[in-house]
C-alpha cells in the first residue's frame, strides 16, 4: 500500500460513483417516459433494480471495515488493560485480519498468542485455530 499525504488521500468510492449512474439514467428514462413520452419506461427499472447491487455491497463493506476498525481499537485497549507494559506494542506488527482473529482468545492466554502471532506470523485462520479458550462475539454483524 502507498504511503498517504495530502497530495494523494483523495477518497474515490466507484461503487457510490456507479450507483449514482444508475440511478440517474434510471430518473432520466422514467421522469423522460411519464412527461415526455420517450419508452423508457422498462429501461428505467430495470437501471433502478440494477441500483441495488453496488448499494447493498457499499452497506455491507462499510460495515465490515468500520467493525474492523472498531475491534482494532478495542484490542489495543484491552492489551493494554491485560498484559504487561510494553507488550501491548506488540499488537502494531499484526495486521487487522490477524488483530481480528486475536480477539477471540481469552484474556490469560492473549500474551502468549500474541508473541506467537508475531513471532511466526500467522495466519488469521491459525490464530484462531491456536486458541484453546475461546471468547465469543455475539456482537458481530
Amino acid at each position: 500500500m502507498t504511503s498517504q499525504s495530502a497530495a494523494n488521500h483523495a477518497h474515490h468510492p466507484v461503487p457510490t460513483y456507479i450507483a449514482t449512474v444508475l440511478w440517474l439514467g434510471a430518473m432520466l428514462c422514467i421522469g423522460g417516459s411519464m412527461w415526455l413520452g420517450w419508452n423508457l419506461h422498462e429501461l428505467g427499472v430495470l437501471l433502478l433494480g440494477l441500483t441495488v447491487f453496488p448499494l447493498v455491497g457499499i452497506g455491507r463493506w462499510y460495515t465490515v471495515k468500520l467493525q474492523d476498525r472498531i475491534i482494532q481499537l478495542e484490542m489495543q485497549v484491552r492489551c493494554a488493560r491485560v498484559l504487561p507494559a510494553g507488550q501491548d506494542e506488540l499488537l502494531a506488527q499484526l495486521s487487522p485480519k490477524q488483530v481480528v482473529a486475536l480477539r477471540f482468545a481469552a484474556d490469560d492466554e492473549l500474551g502468549d498468542l500474541l508473541q506467537r502471532a508475531v513471532r511466526e506470523q500467522m495466519t488469521p485462520a491459525a490464530i484462531k485455530g491456536a486458541i484453546r479458550q475461546w471468547r465469543p462475539d455475539y456482537m458481530r454483524t
